[in-house]
């Protein structure tokens, strides 16, 4: 069973900038997500330097970036993302919107083609983005009939999801303390 680690990326320094470097607090935090980290065979992130450098500074190299991490959010979900606080606003907001819905369902192939391209008993480090991260972790809960509970993914949180045959069969709550 292959295990993915997807974490939305560290505070970065300017928030209106997507071309921003992580903030001290952003690579501070890396730093002590560093520390608890396995190893991991592959680490991948969206192509923006915030999630590239959040995964280079937790898993000490990047291996690559992945496109597929950075999906257009699109519609409700990109004007309401300030609003969504919890991820019970995530899985509202899917009810009620299509384009959240579609990406949600975009992101399930391309997190289990990352974690295809490692060993059954190998770890992926994959970084993106908020809601990028919270939806699809919903619809896998669900399916698997797992809770995720509580405020939406923070930077460097997210969830760590356990494949079997090309599936997901676990899912947990990654938080940092």
């Amino acid at each position: 069973m292959s295990v993915l680690d997807i974490r939305r990326h560290a505070e970065r320094v300017n928030r209106a900038d997507d071309q921003s470097a992580l903030s001290p607090a952003g690579r501070a935090m890396c730093e002590r997500l560093a520390k608890g980290a396995p190893k991991y065979t592959l680490v991948v992130a969206s192509p923006l330097p915030r999630a590239k450098e959040t995964a280079e500074r937790i898993a000490g190299r990047i291996d690559g970036a992945e496109p597929g991490l950075l999906p257009d959010l699109g519609g409700a979900a990109a004007q309401m993302f300030g609003e969504m606080r919890t991820l019970a606003d995530w899985a509202r907001l899917m009810r009620d919107d299509e384009t959240a819905r579609h990406v949600a369902e975009e992101q399930l192939p391309t997190w289990t083609r990352i974690a295809a391209r490692v060993g059954d008993r190998d770890r992926v480090l994959a970084v993106s983005h908020g809601g990028i991260v919270d939806l699809p972790a919903i619809v896998i809960a669900a399916r698997l009939g797992a809770k995720l509970d509580g405020a939406s993914f923070g930077y460097g949180e997210g969830v760590r999801v356990t494949y079997a045959r090309g599936a997901p069969v676990k899912i947990e709550e990654l938080r940092v303390r």
